[in-house]
């Protein structure tokens, strides 16, 4: 029995379940496939719409201590597989020592960690690309596996992942994640469509709305009407769209790894500590520009895009070096070896 544990909602965004996704599907590749628990229902369509069983746990996502008696009851009534025993993974902020103490009671236990904290777990994956500069404490866990090389890209980044730097900027894309609790989309659009450098290029700005913002609404308000503005909504393939622009302006999350994977010249910025981390990592080991947190000084980090913009259209030589470092980054296999390793751990006794 296999169990992915993650949730997505309004107030968290999607990220955690689309990473999740990632792996189910690279370890449905390997002849397994996981059943995910969420505490409620607002992320069950998406998992659902991608072939998986959801149980959802009907519990507030933020108390999930309070889960241990429904998991247990869950994996007694289920079938162990011959020889094995239950594994679940866990992606989510919410966790305590205490709920991995108790998981660890009834199953072998992964997690997916991205702030340098340790945890009482069998398995602590960290793809980011700062990962392996964490000290992580051996005698509280397991094993780990660290680094970019296990980010679990979606599918589509696996695949068919050519892309040509063009001469001119004609299109960008502005992603701010599953939401956009600070509305940084019109921010950033307002700025650039402002620029007057910009504007004598004629240059196409593509917005990702995801399933969790709260402005969409107000974005075709202000943008439908604009020649230069387009809105994706309910995107089924992220990457045909990406692959249509010449630079991308993204906040730091799993986004970032997929231009990577196509090379696409990235421009990025963070809402949170959690992202703090990728952003200052990257801009070290590559010649992206983190523009920084939003959060905290919206006005800074606007001006730093619109700069890091007018650069990439000055400079086609700087977009072929964006291009060559991010390719380096990734390999697009980060999933298949996550799979790999969850199922080895549930054959061990």
């Amino acid at each position: 029995m296999y169990i992915i544990r993650a949730d997505g909602n309004t107030a968290i965004g999607m990220g955690h379940v689309m990473r999740c996704l990632s792996i189910a599907d690279a370890m449905v590749e390997a002849g397994i496939r996981p059943v995910f628990m969420t505490a409620d229902r607002e992320c069950v369509s998406m998992i659902e719409n991608r072939g998986f069983e959801v149980y959802v746990l009907g519990t507030d996502y933020r108390d999930m201590e309070s889960e241990l008696p429904i998991i247990e009851q869950y994996i007694h009534a289920g079938n162990r597989q011959a020889g094995g025993q239950p594994v679940i993974l866990v992606d989510s902020y919410q966790v305590t020592d205490a709920y991995y103490i108790g998981l660890r009671q009834m199953a072998k236990v992964a997690c997916l960690e991205d702030m340098g904290r340790s945890y009482p777990v069998d398995l602590l994956i960290n793809y980011n690309i700062y990962g392996p500069s964490l000290d992580y404490d051996n005698k509280r866990t397991y094993a780990t596996l660290l680094g970019a090389e296990y980010q679990p890209l979606r599918k589509e980044f696996q695949q068919d992942i050519d892309y040509i730097v063009k001469d001119k900027i004609t299109d960008v894309m502005i992603t701010t994640g599953g939401s956009d609790p600070f509305f940084a989309a019109k921010a950033f659009t307002d700025a650039f469509l402002e620029e007057k450098k910009l504007q004598q290029e004629k240059i196409r700005y593509h917005i990702i709305s995801g399933p969790f913002n709260t402005h969409a609404e107000e974005l075709h308000q202000l943008y439908d009407m604009n020649p230069y503005v387009e809105i994706h909504e309910h995107v089924t393939c992220m990457k045909e769209i990406m692959k249509e622009c010449d630079v991308v302006l993204s906040a730091t999350g799993s986004t970032i790894y997929e231009v990577s994977a196509l090379g696409i010249p990235l421009i990025a910025f963070y809402f949170a500590e959690n992202q703090r981390q990728g952003a200052e990592m990257l801009s070290e080991i590559t010649h992206v520009i983190n523009c920084g947190n939003f959060a905290q000084d919206s006005k800074q980090v606007v001006e730093k895009a619109r700069e890091a913009l007018l650069h990439c259209l000055r400079q086609k030589k700087y977009r072929e070096t964006l291009h060559r470092e991010e390719k380096s980054l990734v390999d697009g296999q980060g999933a298949a070896r996550i799979a790999k390793a969850l199922i080895q751990l549930g054959s061990r006794e």
